[in-house]
């Protein structure tokens, strides 16, 4: 009965596993790179703030899915534990639904594996939000800060005037820290904690400038304008591949789309034939399942191939 399924389960889901282990590689090949350039530039800023080489730590050591919890605001104790208690449980959940409805083991598996997978991504939207929230409290930052030390204001007052009257709350709480802790625990060990709580590359470049200034005598408004002005040229680049990538994802739903009207189409001429296939016949349903996954997969690759790498 699930012959011909089973061939094309057999033929897909290699293929599949084979272009998800590729793009996951080339995102994990990225990501590393740029943490690499990052760690290597926090390594000479540590060294310019120490004349003993005292190198400052920002690199977390912790696990992957902890480092995202932090940077999406889930700090407490035991959350990573609870992340992964909701991750299998949406899974199986999810799964047990649809081999309800399909009564196939392969179908239970697939759906309970990638649903499984349906809490990390919603975590990843959420540290994007914040992540952008951040960078763009940021830039208010940054911009007060500059025009205040250019009027003659030090650098200590200015920052910490900015941080009160910034429009983004969550940059108010991250830098928090600094106000709050530099006495006590010092500049390099509070940015260190606030790197723990946002990822943000625009961050660190900051903190990069400060040291910088710091070494060459605090006076480094010039500095800081340039970076404003880097911040800012970045953004509005960013906004127009943004727009010119739309084009590609309207267009990707404009092809389901029609590929669902045509269906409709087709199952009038034929007077009902293919919905009592696909969703009367246990071999049709499997087949519908695997054409879904299909499709899915098709739309995840999309968004990762436009998807604008900061």
């Amino acid at each position: 009965m699930y012959d011909f399924t089973i061939i094309i389960f057999i033929i897909l889901i290699p293929l599949l596993t084979v272009i998800s282990t590729y793009f996951v590689y080339y995102l994990y090949r990225e990501s590393n790179k740029k943490r690499i350039i990052v760690d290597m530039l926090s390594d000479s800023s540590g060294y310019i703030l120490d004349d003993k080489k005292k190198k400052v730590d920002i690199t977390d050591t912790s696990s992957i899915i902890k480092r995202k919890l932090n940077y999406g605001g889930f700090s407490y104790v035991y959350a990573e534990y609870i992340f992964y208690f909701i991750s299998i449980g949406f899974g199986l959940l999810v799964g047990f639904f649809v081999y309800m409805v399909m009564l196939s083991p392969i179908a239970f598996v697939i759906s309970a594996i990638i649903f499984a997978l349906f809490p990390f991504l919603v975590l990843e939207k959420i540290i994007s939000n914040r992540q952008e929230d951040f960078n763009f409290g940021l830039k208010g930052v940054i911009d007060k800060v500059t025009s205040m030390m250019k009027s003659g204001v030090g650098f200590e007052q200015a920052f910490k005037k900015s941080i009160y009257t910034s429009r983004s709350k969550f940059t108010q709480e991250v830098f928090s820290i600094y106000v709050k802790e530099k006495e006590i625990i010092g500049e390099e060990k509070s940015f260190e904690k606030m790197f723990k709580l946002v990822e943000s590359k625009e961050l660190r470049i900051f903190y990069l400038v400060i040291s910088i200034g710091r070494e060459s005598g605090g006076k480094f408004s010039n500095t800081l304008d340039t970076l404003r002005k880097t911040l800012h040229d970045q953004g509005t680049i960013k906004q127009e591949i943004t727009s010119s990538t739309k084009e590609i994802k309207i267009g990707t739903y404009m092809i389901i789309g029609l590929t669902v009207g045509i269906y409709f189409q087709m199952n009038s001429v034929f007077e009902g034939a293919l919905n009592a296939h696909f969703f009367g016949t246990d071999n049709g349903k499997l087949q519908m399942f695997f054409i879904i996954i299909w499709v899915a997969f098709g739309l995840f690759v999309n968004k990762m191939m436009t998807k604008i790498k900061d």
